[in-house]
């Protein structure tokens, strides 16, 4: 009898463990809070995610430090420049890490438009890639180094 109840409670251990485990969990890090939930929406200007109590909270996209979303991870950090100057701070995707160094990837859209010849292309997509060590910036991947610096991390991507 005490067998049976325990294989019992094993297999609704179990039931209940997978059907935990096929849930997406997602969060949003903002103003020191963590809200976790199933769904996220990123707006222009607010992130709404839905909590696991089913309340759906707005933040303002200014206030958000980190979100993660469809096994996805943003996270705020200093964009620098070709001079090493930070121009701003912007919501970067966690690539991979290595030897206590991440590997994160900026996107940005860039305009051809020229007004004096009233010419203007669609936006095209490029991607930037920083490497942080220690949660501070340590290195800007650029043309020269894309060579030695990605297959360190095992990506294959051109730059």
């Amino acid at each position: 009898m005490k067998k049976s109840v325990l294989i019992v409670m094993m297999i609704m251990m179990a039931f209940g463990l997978k059907l935990f485990a096929g849930e997406d969990v997602s969060y949003v890090k903002a103003g020191g809070k963590t809200y976790l939930g199933t769904e996220v929406k990123i707006g222009l200007n607010n992130t709404k995610i839905t909590t696991l109590s089913g309340t759906i909270v707005k933040i303002s996209n200014k206030k958000v430090d980190a979100y993660m979303h469809d096994s996805r991870l943003f996270e705020r950090l200093p964009v620098v420049c070709k001079n090493n100057a930070v121009q701003c701070m912007a919501l970067m995707e966690y690539v991979t890490s290595r030897s206590g160094m991440r590997l994160y990837r900026y996107t940005c859209a860039v305009d051809d438009c020229d007004p004096l010849m009233i010419k203007s292309a669609k936006a095209q997509v490029h991607y930037v890639y920083y490497v942080f060590k220690d949660g501070a910036f340590y290195l800007r991947i650029n043309a020269k180094n894309a060579a030695t610096a990605l297959p360190f991390f095992g990506v294959n991507v051109t730059v």
